[in-house]
């Protein structure tokens, strides 16, 4: 059976895909998921989704004893809505889906399983390894549409083509799973240290990402009024996200600097913090902002695989899902009720103002009162009031 597998190389870490039965690496799989890694220098936790995808697409493979260049992704859609998570920790997700149950998989989520083969066919394509001329059957030719911006320049009369696959769901356009605020308080209760606490505070107040926390170095931290004596110009306390390579494998997902402001909370609670940090004597000596200090290694930037264990332990105490990303989205979409998309965009290092949107609730007591507030609202209102 093929899965996703996390190999440590000189270069650095990666995932790629093997075979359960020997541990062997697939060879188009694995350069594909090289060249993601380090060719385009993508993030370690976003590889790892390719590889996941890859890997099922694979394992669809094999189960039908289909060779991998003959891709039929319609039935490979329709295997990924039943087929089994095997290593999924909950035990009814490791049985196949039938009638009368909900799909293994939604639309969303074998959406981008799909991208990520598809991906993988082009790179195949590019470098020889399958016929360009199939393309046409995972992909079809289509005039971009543009959304502004630069594009306004763009002389009228003038076509741009872009490839879009051929099989894509529509896609439930459903809530974002927010964190309610007693759920938060819930879980900042059953934090066991100050540390945990402070982590769960951050993510909650700035949305930051969880490989942007765990990347964080004392020198990012700017929790004075000024900070010009360290050569910032920033006014207020803040934070500064840096993409960088980091040792215990975090990593910003955009490479792009960015200024988030902190609350004052926030800074209160990092003070605390920080004399719990500097009683540890090995921690002193780490940049790390967020470092182990209650089991060996001490003193060494806490991994990815931490912060998983620290939530999972926070939503089974108290007895609903807690994520990093549901705090994001929690902080999103109370920032967007006070901001314009933009700033929201910037605080969450946001490419795209479209992926901004996804945070815009409509609000139907905020819907009545613009009703009842507009003008002509208020001008038909003041009549019937003097008639």
């Amino acid at each position: 059976m093929y899965r996703a597998f996390w190999f440590c190389t000189e270069a650095g870490a990666y995932w790629s895909v093997v075979d359960d039965s020997d541990y062997g690496v697939q060879e188009i799989a694995d350069r594909f998921l090289q060249y993601l890694r380090f060719g385009r220098g993508l993030a370690e936790s976003t590889t790892r989704k390719y590889a996941e995808g890859v890997g099922l697409y694979f394992r669809f493979c094999a189960e039908r004893s289909q060779h991998w260049a003959a891709p039929d992704i319609t039935a490979f859609q329709m295997w990924l809505r039943v087929a089994p998570a095997v290593r999924h920790p909950d035990p009814r997700r490791r049985l196949w889906a039938g009638p009368g149950r909900e799909p293994m998989r939604g639309e969303n989520r074998i959406n981008l399983i799909t991208y990520a083969v598809c991906e993988m066919f082009k790179y195949a394509a590019s470098e020889g390894d399958w016929d360009p001329a199939k393309l046409g059957q995972l992909f079809e030719l289509a005039p971009a549409r543009f959304r502004g911006g630069r594009d306004r320049r763009r002389p009228v009369g003038s076509t741009t083509v872009v490839m879009r696959r051929r099989h894509q769901l529509r896609p439930r356009r459903g809530v974002r799973n927010d964190v309610p605020l007693d759920v938060v308080k819930a879980a900042l209760g059953a934090c066991r240290n100050l540390r945990d606490v402070l982590l769960v505070v951050l993510l909650a107040t700035t949305g930051l990402r969880r490989g942007e926390a765990l990347g964080l170095r004392l020198s990012d931290l700017h929790f004075l009024p000024t900070s010009e004596g360290l050569g910032c110009p920033v006014p207020g306390a803040h934070l500064h996200v840096v993409p960088r390579q980091n040792s215990n494998g975090a990593r910003v997902k955009r490479e792009k600097p960015r200024v988030v402001p902190v609350t004052a909370a926030l800074v209160q609670l990092y003070d605390q913090y920080r004399q719990d940090r500097d009683a540890c004597r090995p921690a002193r000596v780490s940049d790390y902002v967020f470092v182990n200090l209650y089991k060996p290694p001490l003193g060494e930037p806490m991994k990815l695989h931490a912060i998983n264990e620290l939530f999972a332990r926070l939503s089974a105490l108290v007895g609903q899902t807690v994520t990093p990303h549901m705090l994001r989205h929690t902080f999103g979409t109370g920032a967007a009720r006070q901001a314009s998309l933009d700033v929201v965009a910037e605080l969450l290092g946001h490419a795209s103002i479209r992926s901004t949107e996804v945070y815009l609730h409509p609000d139907m007591q905020l819907q009545r009162k613009a009703i009842e507030h507009g003008s002509l609202s208020e001008i038909l209102q003041g009549r019937r009031e003097h008639d």
